[in-house]
């Protein structure tokens, strides 16, 4: 198969073993980048058969990430952290998922999304599952990773074609357990704050900066400030006070609870603040309310938005349907048609 698995490592060979095991058959030239630069890495990747390259760390996952290029024959790229793995179950599933992709006309455009199932022990010690998106599928001909976003790598396109770029969901399913514990999270979080306060510092105000630091500070369980940071970014994106919007939101619950408007707007808010569940929760209500005799034009937008929520979780074929409902909807259109 015409692909280079790229996999980022250090100080993980139990790990690292377990994620080139599972990718083993797919046939691909697998390229290890090891910042750890340990001798352990090295002998497991001559077992292994996969390519060692030792690497010095930068404070950037975005130039690892492009100093793996540099490193691969295929232009076709995957790309795999090693506390990440394919379950047996998906082997054949995300195989010819790669293959329908990297054999589109359009790689100049599509980015390939996969399903990240995060593993996470709950404070009961039972484990749930959370997953999300992450673009990991490309032409390296065509995109690399923007150096100067250090957390959270964001692809940009090589032919300045940024504004045609899309990303194509349901290319491959990947599990990952580098989250499992609260002392991992813990520590792995430490890392990517410190990043994206130096992402904020060099671009004060961007709204991609502020969510990947919002986003830090709730997975460190700092919600207050995670809170905060979502202030701005809402005050920024809707004109109006985000913390006066959000409070709005939360005291109007009793009152508005037979309007579609209410809800869209509370559905729109609480998405704004990553409260998925409560996002959802309010766009559902508009289709109950429509049930009740009460309609409103919100109905598709609505069945839109719980179709982008599903989808962020890899919940394709609910996804997949709440676009259908959403009728003529453009943007429902647009999401369904980039599911591969």
């Amino acid at each position: 198969m015409d692909i280079a698995i790229c996999i980022l490592t250090k100080d993980e060979d139990a790990k690292l073993r377990r994620c080139l095991d599972s990718v083993k058959d797919v046939g691909a030239e697998l390229i290890v980048i090891d910042s750890g630069q340990n001798e352990s890495t090295k002998a497991l990747c001559q077992e292994l058969a996969a390519e060692y390259h030792p690497y010095d760390w930068a404070d950037n996952f975005a130039l690892a990430r492009n100093y793996a290029l540099e490193q691969t024959l295929s232009n076709n790229i995957y790309f795999l952290d090693s506390d990440e793995w394919w379950d047996e179950e998906d082997v054949g599933f995300n195989t010819s998922q790669l293959l329908k992709y990297f054999n589109r006309p359009d790689l100049a455009e599509a980015i390939g999304m996969a399903t990240i199932i995060n593993h996470r022990q709950k404070d009961d010690g039972s484990e749930e599952e959370v997953g999300q998106l992450k673009q990991r599928a490309f032409n390296k001909a065509y995109f690399h990773y923007n150096k100067d976003v250090r957390v959270d790598e964001v692809l940009s396109s090589t032919l300045g074609f940024d504004s045609l770029a899309f990303n194509l969901a349901n290319v491959t399913r990947v599990h990952h357990d580098g989250f499992l514990t609260a002392e991992s999270r813990t520590k792995k979080n430490a890392q990517r704050l410190v990043l994206s306060l130096k992402d904020l510092e060099d671009h004060p105000g961007d709204s991609k900066a502020l969510l990947t630091l919002a986003d830090c500070y709730r997975e460190g369980g700092q919600l207050e400030a995670a809170k905060l940071v979502y202030d701005q970014v809402v005050s920024a994106t809707t004109g109006r006070d985000g913390a006066e919007l959000y409070q709005t939101v939360v005291d109007s619950e009793n009152l508005l609870a037979d309007s579609p408007d209410y809800h869209f707007m509370a559905g729109e808010i609480y998405g704004m603040y990553h409260e998925d569940a409560k996002a959802q929760a309010h766009f559902a209500k508009i289709l109950a309310l429509q049930d009740e005799g009460i309609d409103s034009t919100y109905v598709p937008v609505a069945h839109y938005f719980i179709g982008k929520l599903a989808e962020a979780k890899g919940d394709f074929e609910t996804a997949k349907k709440h676009y259908r409902l959403s009728g003529e909807y453009p943007d429902a259109i647009d999401a369904l048609a980039a599911i591969l």
